[in-house]
């Protein structure tokens, strides 16, 4: 956590797999924790900004 927003670099993964957002604080709820199973997709998979004073939780699959 900072308090300003930050672009992270996030490492590639094997062939066919995907990172998804499990939880990001810097969302409102309730889209800010998903269900597992239910978590939308990263929409860049290189990378992504995570909010000020914010946590982000992805998972490769």
């Amino acid at each position: 956590m900072h308090h300003r927003a930050h672009w992270f670099e996030i490492p590639g993964l094997r062939d066919g797999m995907r990172w998804y957002v499990f939880a990001n604080t810097g969302v409102i709820p309730p889209k800010d924790i998903w269900q597992p199973g239910t978590e939308p997709i990263l929409e860049n998979q290189s990378g992504l900004i995570v909010g000020d004073r914010s946590v982000v939780i992805l998972v490769g699959k």
